[in-house]
């Protein structure tokens, strides 16, 4: 039961309203106590999340756990990871502790995937990207999370992932990695080695992260059982329910069943995630993995002194194409938008004029949704930070969010990554290097 402190103060934050429960203690949004708003009313306070955790009610455990999370969470803060949730400060009060870390405003991945019945092919990549860059920087630091599930991981307004709840973390011990073989976590999550109680080292959050996908993509748990007893024989055999469900290409599902190994050395690290996810062939124009169509252009494409007989013909919305449609996933990335495929573009023999027209489309597209009359502008901007900076991605994102409204940039970003992969296409057709432009 939450206690009423709504609208008191706890050192020096205000609680503002009840968010949530963490794996032990209550959550609540706060603001600080001492940030007044300005005469004008437009100051708006920085928000933090607040977990309370009553001491009096813990036992020896919780509070074990409770100050390994504190330690935790104050050595990370050091390094600060963009997809670690930020620590601010603890404190105790009166028979309550108080850890204090950043506001997510888009809650849990779980309650994401509640409400979108699955996760887009397109956000999949965008989340599991972040999720095993989050992973891969803790087992860096010798950090197991051990309770990787979907209501551990949090999203910001931007749909940036952030790994949270380190009150079952673990540093593995230097001395003597992978002898750990305590039972803790979340069942359907639960590794083979973790459910057998044998040892155990970070790729048991590897198997979590799998878990954690196959959840995505299906919309329910890869091992669901009444209890831990079917869900170990479930693991055991490993009877997963049928992927069918997860529309989602073949390499994306090959993904999920590396990360599900039962034997743990079969497992990719994190990195391996990574890299995997980056460099897969997605059945979507639009992804990270837009380069592709650069490089398959260039193989089909004429050469500069064969003559060119024929021009696709395309009308102003772009329908015949396939590229543009009047129905868009809020979520993500929708087949109707990025509807251009390598077989259209290898059937056209004047590729440069049909990838300029997608290119114009594209881009006129970014510009109705930005709005303004500076749009235009913007878009030039963001087309020369994606020339200069092709493989980072969070500058990308960055400078879309600079141009673009919180509430569109859902819609915004896979465009430009698709207007990106066509960039990349024209100038491989030219076969020269995309021009190192300065952004601004």
């Amino acid at each position: 039961m939450a206690p009423n402190i709504i609208g008191k103060s706890c050192g020096e934050f205000t609680v503002e309203k009840h968010i949530g429960k963490g794996t032990f203690g209550q959550v609540y949004l706060v603001t600080r106590t001492d940030q007044i708003p300005s005469r004008t009313g437009s100051f708006q306070p920085t928000n933090y999340a607040m977990k309370v955790i009553n001491l009096s009610r813990a036992n020896g455990r919780e509070k074990e756990l409770l100050d390994r999370e504190t330690q935790i969470l104050s050595d990370l803060k050091r390094f600060k990871h963009q997809n670690i949730v930020q620590y601010v400060e603890c404190f105790r009060q009166g028979d309550s502790a108080y850890i204090i870390m950043e506001y997510c405003e888009r809650g849990t991945l779980y309650e994401y995937i509640r409400q979108n019945k699955v996760v887009s092919e397109y956000m999949f990549v965008e989340f599991v990207r972040q999720m095993a860059s989050g992973l891969e920087f803790l087992h860096s630091k010798n950090v197991l999370h051990r309770d990787v599930k979907s209501k551990n991981i949090l999203l910001t307004a931007h749909n940036d992932v952030k790994i949270a709840d380190f009150g079952v973390a673990r540093e593995i011990p230097v001395a003597a990695p992978g002898n750990m073989s305590v039972f803790i976590g979340s069942p359907q999550y639960m590794s083979p080695e973790m459910l057998a109680k044998k040892p155990y080292d970070e790729k048991t959050d590897i198997w979590s992260l799998g878990c954690t996908c196959f959840e995505m993509g299906t919309g329910d748990y890869a091992f669901k059982a009444e209890n831990i007893q079917q869900i170990r024989q479930l693991v055991e055999k490993k009877q997963l329910p049928p992927m069918e469900n997860a529309d989602y290409c073949d390499d994306i599902k090959s993904i999920i069943m590396w990360m599900l190994q039962k034997e743990s050395a079969n497992r990719p690290t994190a990195k391996q995630v990574q890299e995997a996810i980056a460099s897969h062939k997605c059945k979507n124009i639009g992804t990270h993995t837009a380069v592709e169509l650069s490089k398959a252009v260039a193989k089909v494409a004429p050469r500069k002194k064969e003559r060119k007989t024929s021009e696709t013909k395309t009308n102003d919305s772009g329908r015949e194409s396939g590229v543009f449609s009047d129905h868009h996933s809020e979520g993500g990335l929708a087949e109707s938008v990025m509807g251009a495929t390598m077989k259209e573009v290898s059937n056209t023999q004047n590729q440069q004029d049909y990838l300029q027209k997608q290119s114009n489309k594209y881009q006129a597209q970014i510009v109705r949704l930005m709005g303004g009359n500076r749009a235009s502008e913007h878009v030039t901007k963001i087309i020369k930070v994606c020339r200069k900076h092709s493989t980072d991605y969070d500058k990308i994102k960055t400078v879309v969010r600079k141009y673009i409204r919180e509430d569109r940039y859902e819609r915004v970003y896979p465009l430009v990554l698709a207007l990106k992969g066509v960039e990349e296409a024209i100038s491989s057709q030219n076969q020269s290097p995309l021009h190192g432009d300065s952004d601004t």
